[in-house]
Parts: C-alpha cells; structure tokens; sequence
C-alpha cells in the first residue's frame, strides 16, 4: 500500500489551466486574430505613403475655411457700419406743406352747358374733358375760370344758398377778372341759374 502511495506522489500532476486549454483547443473555441490577407497587405501598402498627405491637405482647407468665415465676419461688420452711416446721413422727409386756404372773393358767376355753337364752344373743355360724358373731374365740379387762376386749381363757390365744390378745367373768353362759368347738363338748368354774385376762394 505504502508503495502505491509512493508512486502517485512521484508522477508528475498536469495542471488544471493546462487541461483546460487543450479542451477549448479541441472543441475550437480558442480563436487566433487571422492573418490579414494579401489583398488587405496590398491595399495597406499603397494608402499608407498617402496617409500624411492626404491629412495635411485636410488641415490646409480646414484652414482655409477659418479664414473665410473670418473675412465673411468682417464684410458683415462692415455692411452694418455702412447702413448705420447711411441711415445717420439721410436726411429726414420734409412733410409737405400744409394746404393754403385763400381768403374769400367776391365774384360773378355765369352757367354753360355743352352744346355744340359758337357761345358754348363744344361739349370739350381746353383741358380735354368731355362735358357730354361729365361734368366732374376727380370728384369735383367742371368750371371756367379767368387766366390768373390756374388749371387744376380747386375752388370753393357759394352762390345763391349752395356751395360748389368746382376744379378749373376750362377758360373763356369772356372769362376775366373774378368771373367764373359753371358747367351743367343742358340749357334750361344753365338758364335757370343765369348770372348771380357771389363769393369764391381757393381751397387747393
């Protein structure tokens, strides 16, 4: 018995690691890396001399692009200055000065209408207005008024209990001094109205 014993103890006990290694090895579960391919080597071989240059030619434009926002930066500083110095140096509107009224006038006023004879001259006034399609132009009454007053000049008349809003459109020739000829539609109104005083004055 003491010489069995003997034995087991003089052989040499594999360690359990060792067992362990060569189970895993056996069953393939221990992998090495693989080798890289030749293709893959090739491949390595050829980018790699590239590498740096290609890294400083991203470094350069990365640069570059810096340098270009920095300037665009500075443009935009400077457009803001300029507007704000063009703002400073326009100079404000100067509203339009207010509407003169003109001081009341006596004056004598006549009535005419269109007709086509010689003491009502045609349906069409000296401005070019036909008289037989209005008597308005922008909303205010057609007249005649002497040569001191001027086209386009709106007057304001009252005459026998109305007021007339009235725009010098037309003349005439026995328009002068402070008479004024009223257009209407036809002859009996103009008739009606006949030659009354009055007063007038300017209102633009």
């Amino acid at each position: 018995m003491l010489k069995r014993l003997s034995r087991l103890w003089r052989l040499k006990v594999t360690p359990i690691s060792t067992i362990l290694t060569s189970l895993l090895l056996t069953a393939g579960l221990v992998v090495s890396p693989p080798a890289p391919s030749i293709e893959a080597q090739q491949l390595a071989n050829q980018v790699a001399p590239h590498a740096q240059v290609w890294r400083a030619e991203s470094d350069h434009q990365r640069q570059q692009i810096t340098a270009l926002k920095a300037q665009l930066a500075q443009k935009d500083a400077e457009l803001i200055k300029l507007k704000r110095a063009e703002v400073k140096q326009t100079p404000k509107a100067t509203p339009p000065p207010a509407k003169r009224i003109g001081n009341w006038q006596s004056g004598e006023f006549t009535a005419y209408y269109p007709a086509n004879d010689a003491m009502q001259g045609g349906g069409i006034t000296s401005k070019g207005d036909n008289l037989y399609q209005s008597l308005y132009f922008r909303g205010y009454r057609i007249i005649a008024a002497p040569p001191n007053v001027p086209f386009d000049t709106v007057v304001e008349i009252e005459v026998a209990g109305q007021t007339i809003k009235g725009i010098v459109r037309d003349r005439g020739g026995r328009i002068q001094g402070n008479k004024f000829d009223i257009t209407y539609a036809d002859k009996n109104s103009a008739e009606q109205f006949g030659r009354q005083q009055g007063k007038w004055r300017v209102i633009e």
